[in-house]
């Protein structure tokens, strides 16, 4: 039953994120990006060092990694300012789908990257993955825009990120890991928005502050659930993203849900399905793209 129990908490994680990004998009219909960022990562910094203490402690700000902080705390801000950027120029589900491939790309990478052995029934995932993001795009130079590419970046950044996390392992603190990405948020997003600031009126202010209370909650619920459940009743959860975003752009922002991202979406799931078992029988730490990206 507790496995189950986190299934349900990683569930509850991923609508929170979803909803989270319907926030982010109604605001970029206003503000660039970086504000939206800068504005809900201040905000976000005082409501996640309230819950800090329900799961982890600082007994100091000096990381285990210095470098591997910091280089992730770089990839991190890019990554975000990538995917408040495609969420704010392509339907959401189309999001989702693009950033599911970061399981397949790590699978791609560790090779070369880590030395990790892979076999060729998760080479032929990878293929058959890639191939799902080609549906997904559907090359076509005047069809993809700004915001796909912006996606596939992100979703090489999640890959990177989960890279370093497999090289350090675990000995970094839960802490750290969750606080310095906001601080780093804050102070470079802040300088950027400082030359394109709009003023926010309360109701935007309030949406940013629910951009940041979700986030953080939604990361609380993702470490319950990898607390008490096996990974692989866990990371497929992630999957149930692209359920919310389909229904939620389509009601309140008009998208459709073509069929070349249905298509493209269920080869790419049906291929990091197929990773996150295998890897998961191997002990390897899985990505959990939506997470990644807080």
């Amino acid at each position: 039953m507790t496995n189950y129990t986190g299934s349900f908490y990683a569930l509850i994680a991923f609508s929170l994120f979803a909803i989270h990004d319907v926030f982010i998009k109604f605001l970029t219909l206003h503000y660039l990006p970086f504000q939206i960022i800068f504005v809900s990562s201040l905000i976000a910094i005082p409501f996640t060092l309230l819950i800090i203490p329900i799961f982890s402690d600082i007994t100091s700000l000096k990381p285990v990694y210095p470098k591997v902080m910091f280089f992730r705390v770089i990839i991190l801000i890019t990554t975000s300012a990538c995917v408040f950027y495609a969420i704010s120029s392509i339907s959401l589900a189309e999001v989702y789908a693009l950033l599911f491939s970061a399981p397949i790309i790590i699978t791609a990478l560790s090779h070369p990257l880590l030395r990790e052995k892979v076999g060729w029934k998760r080479w032929s995932a990878v293929l058959f993955g890639f191939f799902g993001v080609l549906i997904v795009l559907q090359p076509n130079i005047f069809y993809l825009k700004l915001g796909h590419l912006a996606a596939i970046t992100a979703a090489f950044g999640i890959a990177i990120i989960s890279i370093l996390l497999r090289k350090v392992g675990k000995k970094e603190r839960v802490a750290l890991v969750l606080i310095y990405p906001l601080i780093g948020n804050v102070l470079i997003m802040g300088c950027i928005s400082a030359f394109i600031y709009k003023p926010m009126p309360v109701e935007h202010l309030g949406l940013s502050t629910l951009v940041g209370i979700f986030s953080s909650t939604g990361m609380v619920f993702m470490i319950f659930a990898y607390r008490i459940a096996n990974v692989v009743l866990v990371a497929p959860m992630q999957y149930s993203q692209i359920v919310w975003g389909s229904f939620l752009g389509w009601l309140l922002f008009s998208e459709k849900v073509e069929f070349n991202v249905v298509f493209g979406a269920t080869i790419i799931i049906s291929s990091g399905l197929f990773i996150v078992f295998r890897e998961a029988q191997k002990n390897i730490i899985i990505a959990s793209p939506t997470s990644h990206t807080r």
